[in-house]
């Protein structure tokens, strides 16, 4: 079960269906197991989520301990990482205007080869 996934739980509007106070103990007892099974079944999604946990049996308390672990694990790897890929953004940024410099310089290059063999023989004829 998803954390958007409702339980479905009748409300005490529904008790009056059930005259006998055996009957309401019963229906409460059912509501109440379908809520733990979906406590129980959120926190073995949990704990198959983080690595270190996987398949292991583990207490309640040692899951959310090893989960806070993991996310703060995680949440310094993505900082490393956004880092980097910051890095690297300005190190392209700097390769892409060194490659417009010698674009310009290759240009500049050509322009003056072309003068020196075009314009300047015709100063010697």
């Amino acid at each position: 079960m998803s954390d958007n996934d409702d339980i479905e739980v009748e409300s005490d509007e529904d008790s009056s269906r059930f005259p006998h106070s055996a009957d309401k103990r019963a229906h409460h007892n059912a509501l109440e197991r379908k809520r733990r099974d979906h406590i129980k079944d959120s926190f073995h999604s949990l704990r198959d989520s983080v690595p270190s946990l996987q398949g292991e049996k583990a207490s309640r308390a040692q899951i959310l301990d090893k989960a806070t672990e993991y996310i703060q694990y995680m949440r310094r790897k993505n900082h490393t990482h956004q880092q980097d890929i910051d890095d690297l953004k300005r190190q392209n940024a700097l390769l892409e205007q060194q490659v417009r410099a010698l674009e310009r310089s290759m240009n500049c290059d050509s322009y003056f080869i072309y003068l020196k063999l075009t314009i300047i023989p015709l100063q010697y004829n």
